[in-house]
């Protein structure tokens, strides 16, 4: 591709080769811009395991398909459709859930090929963005930092194998195993991924993610090869602003997530996509992301309390009306602000909030004090292969 003609701009430099940082390098090198990344590890997906991983596609109108289109990005990696699913409760009473257009999309993360990770490399450096690795640009020396979460409001170990089962779609919402959130098992053409997650408890992760495969075998039992372990957390922060000192900040560095689920893969995209189009086109980053997330932010607050009051009670009823009505219709219902939810978003940020001082590295917002997560989750995930 030439790019003798393109208009002289100034360099934009960005912290971060994710997925945010690189969908906000690939607009701006179509719009004629000059893009430089720093990214501090040796190669891109370098926090996952070639991990399954999913889009949902409830919190918005718009597709995820869609979206992609929009904001430029090919679908140059692994996607596949997700119509339906097993969901199980604490006591593995089954539902099976279903939709007529997709609830989510399968993709991969890490450094191997299908990746996410890989398919956007591949786009940004098509079109001329320079990638420096194993360089850690300090904040100040850049436009955009896309550096990932920075303090873990969530934490899942995962496992990623070889197996010969069926192809398979569970997931278990049980409370004692899975404190806050829910564990997982996903197997397509002979690879898996098994994960538990939770949002507190964290240093009981291992303790956690052996009691939920256990249940998982228990489900039905499958034959695992090829093992590699993995940790990794996200971040979720409210915040009326994601500028500071002039720098835009995109993705989960910037608390960019959905708090109920923690699936923010299309939060990452989608703010870096506003970083990039508030420079070229010299708007306000904080108007472009607010369109773009919508009230995901504050609703997710909302969800997330009421999924922790439910209980394991609640999760079961969860479970039941899921099944009982279009799967991704039912979810969309969970992301609208309603007026009752608006009216006590203001009670949950009071009840919620601690004065302590936080380690998010976006200034100026409100949060929650974690305290749980040891000094080496904070520095990334672990990789282990058996």
């Amino acid at each position: 591709m030439n790019f003798s003609h393109r208009q002289k701009k100034r360099t934009i430099k960005i912290a971060g080769a994710g997925p945010a940082g690189l969908a906000a390098a690939i607009h701006l090198a179509r719009a004629g811009y000059a893009v430089e990344i720093f990214e501090a590890r040796s190669t891109v997906g370098g926090r996952f395991i070639n991990d399954f991983q999913t889009i949902e596609n409830a919190s918005r109108p718009e597709d995820a398909v869609d979206m992609l289109a929009r904001i430029g990005i090919e679908k140059n990696f692994f996607f596949k459709a997700i119509y339906r699913a097993e969901f199980y409760d604490h006591r593995l009473k089954s539902q099976t859930v279903k939709s007529e257009l997709p609830f989510a999309y399968f993709i991969r993360r890490g450094p191997g090929e299908g990746t996410l990770d890989r398919g956007l490399l591949a786009q940004a450096m098509e079109i001329g963005v320079q990638i420096h690795y194993r360089t850690r640009a300090k904040a100040e020396a850049v436009d955009i930092v896309a550096t990932g979460p920075a303090v873990p409001d969530g934490l899942a170990k995962e496992m990623t194998f070889s197996s010969s089962h069926d192809n398979t779609v569970s997931v278990l919402f049980d409370m004692d195993i899975a404190p806050g959130a829910y564990s997982y098992l996903f197997i397509i053409d002979g690879k898996g991924t098994f994960g538990c997650a939770v949002t507190r408890g964290f240093d009981r992760i291992n303790d956690y993610f052996d009691r939920a495969l256990k249940r998982f075998q228990e489900i039905s039992a499958f034959e695992t090869k090829d093992e590699k372990t993995g940790y990794s957390f996200m971040n979720f922060c409210l915040k009326k602003s994601a500028k500071s000192g002039g720098r835009l900040y995109v993705g989960e560095v910037a608390g960019f997530q959905d708090y109920l689920f923690g699936l923010g893969i299309r939060y990452a995209l989608s703010t870096g996509f506003a970083a990039a189009e508030s420079i070229i086109q010299n708007l306000d980053y904080d108007v472009l992301w607010k369109k773009e997330v919508g009230p995901g932010q504050e609703v997710g607050l909302v969800n997330r309390f009421f999924y922790e009051l439910g209980g394991n009670a609640g999760l079961s009823t969860f479970i039941k009306r899921a099944g009982r009505q279009d799967l991704r219709l039912y979810l969309k219902k969970w992301h609208r602000l309603d007026r009752w939810k608006a009216l006590l978003l203001p009670l949950l940020k009071r009840a919620w909030r601690q004065n302590d001082a936080c380690r998010h590295r976006i200034p100026e917002h409100w949060c929650r004090k974690k305290t749980e997560v040891s000094s080496e989750m904070e520095l990334g995930p672990i990789v282990n292969e058996s």
